[in-house]
């Protein structure tokens, strides 16, 4: 593994932990202060990083038990690329994403993410 996928994949890595329970605070050590997140399946397509813990404690209350895991990597540039599995405790229900993170440095400034349906 290439030391740039390694660093960025930690990053991403430590970013996932939140999304899977710990505590989302820690979010602004891992994002840039203009972090700029493009999602397609927010009503107004975008996030900032003030409002990114957040919107990981709102999405956890409102699904609670979906665990995300990491199914492959790649870099490219500055941008990490991750393909992704959440899964649903309480109906094993599974939905896959790709996310592409740009990166300055070891801090995400730039996301853009799409999501399947719940299947």
């Amino acid at each position: 593994m290439d030391e740039s996928l390694t660093a960025r994949s930690a990053a991403f890595g430590r970013l996932l932990l939140a999304w899977n329970g710990e505590d989302p605070a820690g979010v602004s050590e891992m994002i840039t202060a203009d972090y700029r997140g493009h999602m397609l399946h927010l009503p107004n397509g975008e996030r900032s990083g003030p409002q990114y813990p957040q919107w990981i404690r709102d999405y956890r209350l409102a699904l609670p038990g979906v665990w995300f895991e990491v199914v492959d990597q790649a870099t490219s540039g500055d941008r990490l690329w991750t393909r992704l599995l959440a899964t649903r405790a309480e109906s094993a229900s599974v939905a896959h994403g790709m996310n592409v993170s740009r990166f300055e440095g070891d801090r995400i400034a730039e996301e853009w993410a799409v999501w399947s349906n719940w299947q």
